[in-house]
């Protein structure tokens, strides 16, 4: 009987995978649909974690303006901090941590490619004000899962928002 349970179960993982079923975070690689791009974000947090996730996947080639397929220009950065709940004695109990960017993507001409994108993510952090500390160290934790999240939401929105993987069948609703 183990036999059989062994047999059925390694045809359904034999079929899955040759159905083209991937693991989340398996198989799913991309890349930008330009080859050579430059990217500038002066000031912006995400910047320095934006261009290294970039060259770690070898998502595309980041060069000088000059010889760029696309400009991505990564702007408008909004940072907040509010109190989202309050506890019995009228003390903050948690913040609502709440960061958005917005980026453009351009020919080096200065043609737009793409419609702005804007990504914004946001996250409850628990607060108490007896672990002052421990509470600085969670929010800069909390603010750091907060930006890789909006680098990788920035980078597959640049990807998918290139002109030739917009599929022309979609209308805009008005």
């Amino acid at each position: 009987m183990r036999n059989w349970v062994n047999i059925v179960l390694s045809l359904v993982i034999v079929t899955l995978v040759g159905c083209g079923f991937h693991l989340r975070g398996e198989g799913g690689s991309f890349a930008f649909p330009y080859k050579k791009t430059y990217l500038q974000c002066d000031s912006v947090i995400i910047c320095p974690g934006l261009k290294r996730t970039i060259q770690a996947e070898r998502l595309t080639t980041l060069v000088n303006k000059e010889s760029a397929e696309a400009v991505i220009i990564v702007a408008n950065e909004q940072t907040s901090r509010d109190a989202n709940n309050f506890n019995s004695v009228g003390q903050i109990a948690s913040y609502l941590l709440t960061y958005q960017v917005t980026a453009q993507v351009y020919t080096p001409k200065g043609e737009p490619l793409s419609n702005d994108i804007v990504v914004q993510n946001q996250m409850v952090m628990a607060f108490n004000n007896s672990l002052i500390l421990s509470a600085q160290q969670q929010e800069e934790k909390t603010w750091d899962q907060i930006h890789q999240n909006v680098i990788n939401s920035l980078i597959r929105r640049i990807v998918y928002s290139h002109p030739l993987l917009i599929s022309p069948n979609v209308t805009e609703s008005k």
